[in-house]
């Protein structure tokens, strides 16, 4: 039977700054993608937000996701502390909130595998999906040698899961792989590296904890949306953030343009299509227009649509829509089509 994944029970947690501090792997990761020209970046499963925090202080545009809400406003309540931007999202690994073909790379340290197998063919299968093509990966997976699976007589749901059954991962699935299992999930990857590594002595005490450290690189084609049914499309919109207003929730961010959305059109989100209205020198309620480009966010589930109000003979370079947007769009990673 197949079952959900689970979040850490952060608040069982009582050493947090253990989970603080990033990993000696994460500043290899730093130094190797930044010197191969990456430049956005998913920390899947974030947890506090250790590697993260990393990542974005080294100049990543960086999206971390995490299943547990505590987890995330904490990464959150960082990063405002430390002025750093991070695009930070309560998620489950097997459904990411994210177009295809988002980011450069992907950093999993001990996070991928809360799951059971069926779980984890599906996270693969969105770490495919979410990477550009060529984009790296680098992620953990415990191994069958150790203790917990082989020997501990923890419950398992599956041949490759076990169930834990105390402390903050009570109740936590965690899969455990092999060689053969390694091949079979990373297909469509190139594996580049995979070590076995074990843990084997810290806390005071001999340890059994091996874990597969994997590094790999996708082999797919892009994926290039195709907007020639919207671009030139002509809308009806309504404006819920006129031009001068601020954002509801964030008070110092002012609209400099007028920003609604399409009327009866849903958008990826679930919610109306929004849009940037440019062209228009005073706050608006209404418009009628036309789509002139679309602005395909990555690092999220939903586009905007650039909108030219009727009898409007005004002319945007792509520079000119990208700088009108950027007030809000700096904060996403992205692509504009015309």
């Amino acid at each position: 039977m197949e079952t959900q994944t689970k979040p850490w029970d952060w608040k069982a947690v009582t050493d947090r700054e253990v989970w603080l501090d990033p990993c000696e792997e994460s500043y290899y990761y730093v130094n190797k993608w930044l010197k191969e020209g990456r430049k956005s970046l998913l920390d899947l499963g974030c947890g506090l937000g250790r590697h993260a925090l990393l990542f974005a202080r080294s100049g990543f545009k960086t999206t971390a996701v995490d299943l547990s809400e505590d987890a995330v406003s904490f990464l959150r309540r960082a990063c405002r502390d430390n002025g750093l931007d991070i695009l930070s999202r309560v998620a489950d690994m097997t459904e990411l909130p994210f177009n295809s073909d988002a980011f450069d790379c992907i950093f999993a340290m001990h996070s991928a595998g809360h799951c059971d197998t069926a779980g984890m063919k599906r996270i693969m299968s969105e770490i495919r999906r979410v990477l550009k093509p060529n984009g790296a990966v680098f992620m953990t997976l415990c191994s069958k040698e150790t203790y917990t699976y082989a020997q501990s007589g923890l419950p398992k749901l599956d041949e490759n899961t076990v169930v834990k059954t105390d402390g903050p991962e009570q109740g936590v699935p965690h899969f455990f792989a092999d060689p053969g299992l390694i091949e079979e999930l990373f297909e469509g990857f190139e594996l580049i590296r995979v070590r076995h590594i074990d843990d084997c002595y810290y806390g005071g005490s001999w340890k059994n904890q091996k874990h597969y450290f994997i590094e790999a690189a996708v082999k797919k084609e892009a994926a290039v949306p195709d907007y020639s049914s919207v671009i030139g499309s002509r809308v009806e919109c309504s404006v819920d953030r006129p031009l001068g207003s601020a954002h509801p929730r964030f008070p110092d961010l002012i609209y400099p343009v007028n920003y609604g959305y399409v009327n009866g059109v849903i958008g990826g989100d679930g919610s109306e299509q929004d849009v940037y209205i440019l062209g228009a020198d005073k706050p608006l309620a209404q418009c009628s227009g036309r789509v002139i480009a679309v602005y395909h966010r990555l690092n999220d589930i939903e586009d905007k649509w650039i909108v030219l109000p009727e009898g409007c003979d005004k002319t945007f370079t792509e520079q000119d829509i990208l700088s009108l947007i950027d007030f809000q769009e700096k904060m996403f990673d992205g692509r504009l089509y015309m």
